[in-house]
């Protein structure tokens, strides 16, 4: 009879554990299968600088040109931090120009894009600021910015980590008059 009331005293606890477990696992899905993804936030409007490097960030960590393309002025130019201008990059037989303009930049962001294993962007945008309501260009230096760019799973390239970027914008009108921004030129401090 010891043994009877045992195996009842064991059923008992285990229905009194299992269930709620089981309840919770009905209402929630399995605990064991992964979260579901969420999809992407779309791109803000580029109706603000601060916008237009939101924007800039999502086309680097989704490896999208067209967005990236969308946020700069067709006379953008990109400056080379002035300590990398006249290296040769490991391994390649070019040596770094003092600019690349709109069509360089974009088009050797579509290389990186399509070759890198993966790439991370973070900009951090609290020094960005916010122009002047009759404003048609904008500055902002001093920008921090953490850029890694991994070849394969081991080696990589990271940027920023003691270094900024100054960026400039200008204003354009949008559909419907809008005032939109984009970036016209992109000064490189990165390398410190």
């Amino acid at each position: 009879m010891n043994n009877k009331i045992k195996i009842n005293a064991m059923k008992l606890i285990l229905v009194g554990v299992f269930a709620p477990v089981s309840v919770v696992i009905m209402f929630t899905g399995c605990l064991f299968s992964p979260p579901e993804e969420q999809p992407p936030e779309p791109p803000p409007e580029m109706d603000s600088p601060v916008n237009v490097l939101r924007n800039v960030e999502i086309a680097y960590n989704s490896r999208n040109i067209d967005l990236y393309k969308k946020a700069l002025s067709p006379s953008f130019v990109f400056y080379f931090d002035p300590n990398d201008v006249g290296q040769s990059p490991p391994g390649k037989q070019y040596v770094i120009p003092e600019s690349w303009s709109y069509t360089e930049d974009w088009d050797a962001t579509r290389n990186m894009f399509n070759q890198a294993h993966s790439i991370s962007l973070l900009i951090k945008k609290d020094k960005v600021g916010q122009p002047e309501p009759e404003a048609t260009v904008y500055r902002a230096d001093n920008v921090i910015i953490d850029l890694l760019v991994m070849v394969d799973e081991l080696n990589g390239f990271q940027a920023g980590e003691t270094g900024y970027c100054n960026y400039q914008f200008e204003s354009y009108e949008g559909a419907g008059g809008k005032k939109l921004w984009r970036l016209r030129t992109w000064w490189d401090r990165t390398a410190g």
